[in-house]
């Protein structure tokens, strides 16, 4: 088995050497063992990729904040089918108010992806309530529940919702229900000014606005708005840290076993097609098909920085992978790169 993984190590390798990809890890727990824990490459011009580097984990922040979204269902604030209207008054309009906090989770709200002119506001450098108001005033791209249309803004009013009920900052939120009990002392989210935490920031290759002040997963701004769908840095292992809260082998879970049960099982109907979405995460596949070896168990999620985490019950193994080559930079190769690490990993340890 390790000789299988070993081979997998040597195929990233490769790809760093004929520059595919700049730096990466890898981590693989099997049953709750670590099998493997391996870095190669360069995270940054001045960083070699090792245990402390702070991975940009991209669209995988969205689990980040169904988990906070969870910890308030259970605590009352919120229930998943609350309508968005009743709490934030802007959505009360007849195409907005069937929206419910369960169609946000699931990608079903009919939200748009993103504002149409994203760049053009990131360079303005805009807060983060202007960003997401840019956006959300867009009309919806379908009538809610009809169909999956994947949302940055959807979880972006879910952190709306989240301060709206408990008058508290999203960050905050997420700090006290998930980055603090999970033990997450190295996740970020938002990014600090810090020399000491930005100086072990990967730099991710060919995202938007790369090397200019105002780049989305650059450190002087767009990591430093909390953006709820895509603004958690963290290393390697506290990504595993947090993702093993949701396997049977941590022992103070985060959530009861019945929400993880639910962010863990498909919500939308198999007539809408693969993947199925939980509440934050993919489902039983992976929506750029990065998961082909793993079973219809699998959940997991994988971030457009190049970072990509997925647990299979069926086999009892979490695997997590952390690059920094964006997708912009060409998607069949990215799915690609992604898929041939986890279809690896799966059919050396099965």
């Amino acid at each position: 088995m390790r000789e299988r993984l070993h081979s997998i190590v040597m195929r990233i390798e490769q790809a760093i050497a004929h520059g595919e990809v700049d730096g990466a890890g890898l981590m693989v727990v099997s049953q709750g063992q670590l099998l493997l824990e391996w870095y190669g490459g360069r995270a940054a011009s001045n960083l070699e990729a090792e245990p402390d580097v702070l991975w940009p984990l991209a669209s995988i922040t969205k689990v980040y904040t169904a988990t906070t979204i969870m910890a308030l269902v259970e605590r009352g604030f919120l229930t998943l089918n609350l309508p968005v209207a009743s709490v934030v008054e802007e959505f009360d309009d007849e195409e907005r108010r069937p929206i419910t906090i369960r169609h946000l989770l699931t990608h079903t709200a009919g939200v748009p992806y993103e504002a149409p002119d994203i760049e053009a506001l990131l360079r303005q450098r805009l807060p983060l309530d202007e960003l997401l108001e840019a956006g959300l005033s867009q009309p919806l791209d379908f009538v809610p529940g009809m169909r999956i249309g994947y949302s940055d803004l959807g979880y972006g009013l879910l952190a709306v919702v989240a301060e709206r009920v408990t008058g508290r900052a999203f960050p905050e939120l997420v700090r006290a229900f998930v980055l603090e009990p999970a033990g997450l002392t190295d996740t970020w989210f938002p990014l600090p000014d810090s020399e000491s935490v930005t100086s072990r920031l990967a730099h991710v290759v060919g995202g938007l606005g790369a090397g200019e002040p105002w780049a989305m997963y650059g450190a002087t701004y767009g990591l430093r708005l909390g953006h709820p769908a895509w603004g958690v840095v963290a290393t390697l292992r506290d990504l595993v840290r947090f993702f093993t809260h949701f396997t049977p082998h941590t022992a103070g879970k985060l959530l009861s076993g019945a929400s993880i049960a639910a962010m863990t099982r498909r919500q939308t109907p198999e007539s809408f097609g693969l993947p199925g979405w939980g509440y934050g995460f993919e489902i039983g596949g992976g929506y750029f098909g990065e998961a082909d070896l793993l079973s219809p168990h699998c959940f997991g999620h994988t971030g457009a920085t190049g970072c990509t985490v997925w647990y299979d019950s069926a086999y009892d193994l979490l695997v997590a992978f952390v690059s920094n080559r964006h997708m912009n930079t060409g998607r069949q190769e990215f799915v690609r790169r992604i898929a041939a690490v986890v279809n690896g990993v799966v059919a050396s340890v099965t």
